[in-house]
């Protein structure tokens, strides 16, 4: 089964830090979902963290590229499914979306640091 990704893994992939060949690793090897707002926001952060717009531009390829990577267009029908779910959630928007597209593709986990998408109907796991 699909793992959805979070951000801050690929953030973790793209730049320098001490997690980067774990989180790297996860992405190449695994089957893994994310939706475009993951794409946008990753993109944002890691061109932003390494001050190299070429860098992100190639990695967001990259993603489109490689046979173990599904993405999920973050369109209309799916920011209404994640609004059906605001009330019964503490999470913010963007990562309600997340989670809503995790239910949606039928993922096993949210990979993830982020210690929000603890305690969900879908176990949030790290790299």
């Amino acid at each position: 089964m699909n793992k959805l990704i979070d951000s801050d893994v690929i953030v973790f992939a793209f730049s320098n830090n001490p997690k980067k060949e774990v989180c790297r690793e996860l992405i190449e090897n695994e089957k893994i979902t994310v939706n475009t707002l993951i794409l946008l926001e990753s993109f944002s952060k890691v061109a932003t963290i390494t001050k190299d717009k070429e860098l992100a531009i190639g990695m967001v390829k990259l993603f489109y590229q490689a046979d173990n990577i599904e993405i999920v267009n973050f369109d209309i029908n799916l920011f209404f499914e994640a609004l059906k779910r605001s009330g019964k959630s503490n999470l913010k928007i963007s990562d309600l979306v997340h989670y809503t597209t995790a239910l949606l593709k039928g993922c096993s986990a949210i990979v993830s640091y982020d210690h929000d998408f603890d305690d969900l109907g879908i176990k949030r796991i790290e790299p």
